[in-house]
């Protein structure tokens, strides 16, 4: 409860599969799901995740690694309103996509390039609001108690309680929902001009946004981080090797 009391957590069930081909070949993989459900159904995870490599030669190797996992959970810490002892909870179905991508490439043993990028995006809407009753009861449901339809409204995207049914709000918090996209590249020049000593020109790319939670992933993608204008930053590094 993130400084409250402490919570119970549901015995959960965990599975995995993975399979992969020969690394050594010129193409190999790895691609694999990882599964797990709790008791009473509180919270469940599916994710697939995936490595595919490809070296043509010695010199040069490519590798790309999606990954996509939905989440759920009835019991996701939202909140605690400043001017309540209740802590809130809500239902939450979080989806995340990303993917890394490198590419090394050593020109000769004293010049290489190396490239990663990695864009990302993940949204999480929340819903079936409720507050914590018993936090170590033994049934998941004797732990909170849900607002009903009375108790709870939303205007301007804050979520206003009358608990008590007096018409008189008793407490306020923001609408949790989010969809977070990221965007992070590194383009590096490594040249070692004598022995020991070495010259790194590096180019940075950048871009953080948070985008409409209506949007599906691919949308939020593409207004995220293909319709925005990235920050670049360049950097130069140079190292020498003093014998003494």
């Amino acid at each position: 409860m993130r400084g409250g009391p402490r919570w119970r957590f549901s015995k959960e069930n965990f599975q995995f599969f993975f399979v992969g081909s020969d690394q050594r070949k010129k193409f190999n993989g790895v691609i694999g799901m990882i599964h797990s459900q709790a008791e009473e159904d509180n919270f469940s995870l599916i994710k697939f995740e995936s490595e595919l490599n490809y070296q043509p030669t010695n010199a040069l190797n490519i590798s790309v690694a999606p990954e996509y996992s939905l989440s759920k959970s009835k019991t996701q810490y939202v909140t605690q309103p400043n001017e309540s002892t209740r802590y809130v909870l809500g239902s939450i179905d979080n989806q995340t996509l990303s993917a890394s991508v490198r590419v090394d490439y050593t020109i000769n043993p004293n010049l290489s390039i190396q490239y990663y990028g990695q864009p990302f995006i993940s949204r999480g809407r929340y819903k079936d609001f409720k507050y914590v009753t018993n936090a170590v009861a033994d049934r998941l449901h004797d732990r909170f108690q849900n607002y009903n339809t009375a108790q709870i409204s939303m205007n301007n995207d804050v979520y206003a309680i009358d608990e008590n049914f007096d018409g008189t709000i008793d407490y306020s918090f923001d609408n949790p929902d989010f969809s977070f996209v990221q965007f992070n590249s590194n383009l590096v020049l490594r040249w070692e001009y004598i022995p020991g000593s070495e010259l790194f020109l590096v180019w940075s790319q950048g871009v953080t946004a948070n985008v409409s939670v209506m949007d599906d992933l691919f949308e939020g993608f593409e207004s995220g981080i293909l319709d925005q204008r990235p920050q670049n930053i360049f950097l130069l590094k140079a190292t020498y090797r003093f014998i003494l």
